[in-house]
């Protein structure tokens, strides 16, 4: 790795961290509710993530890039939703709650990740933080999943919400079939990433 690949992602690394950091004592000094200014905290720091499959391709890091794009995607989906259904649209009590575990899940899965990788890019890493990044996950892996599908499901939870909003039901329906589509990928990709998790904290903490 050349010098100036290594700064860029210390810089980068860094900068995530900062976010999700002042994202997260934005939203707990809210009163655990989303206002403007953290829902566009959470907005960017997710955001940045998108630049993590660009570092899997042009094999910057050695995470799969099938895994990544996987990963992103879905928290990218959530975001949207969690812009639209704070934005007056809908606030169920399912998104409500999901927006809560997934705003402490994301928020200290990516606060021990982007610290580690910050300090390991310069051999500074911790054995502790080592240790948090390899077993958090055992909880706030399927912690944050199940905060995103409370607000995936939503919609389907408050049943109708799209025909009396939008006045067709062809929305609901629509919605209905993109949250089997988002059940099969979760279903494919939540234990092969979890699998992944599990081997590599066989393989760092030994």
């Amino acid at each position: 790795m050349s010098n100036a690949v290594k700064y860029y992602l210390g810089a980068y690394n860094l900068v995530a961290f900062l976010f999700w950091a002042v994202y997260l004592v934005s939203f707990i000094a809210g009163g655990l509710v989303l206002n403007a200014q953290s829902l566009l905290l959470l907005n960017i720091a997710q955001g940045l993530a998108v630049l993590e499959i660009v570092h899997a391709l042009l094999k910057w890091v050695k995470s799969p890039v099938g895994s990544t794009i996987a990963q992103v995607a879905s928290r990218l989906l959530v975001l949207v939703l969690i812009n639209l259904f704070t934005n007056g649209i809908m606030t169920d009590k399912a998104v409500l709650i999901g927006v809560i575990v997934v705003s402490f899940a994301w928020s200290i899965t990516e606060l021990v990740r982007y610290s580690l990788y910050f300090l390991s890019l310069f051999n500074l890493q911790p054995g502790w933080l080592l240790w948090m990044r390899y077993s958090f996950f055992i909880v706030l892996y399927p912690t944050g999943v199940t905060g995103e599908w409370l607000i995936i499901l939503a919609p389907v939870i408050a049943a109708g919400f799209f025909t009396s909003q939008f006045g067709t039901s062809w929305h609901f329906y629509g919605y209905r079939i993109l949250v089997v589509l988002l059940f099969i990928s979760y279903a494919y990709y939540f234990p092969v990433l979890y699998r992944y998790m599990w081997k590599q904290r066989k393989s760092k903490l030994n």
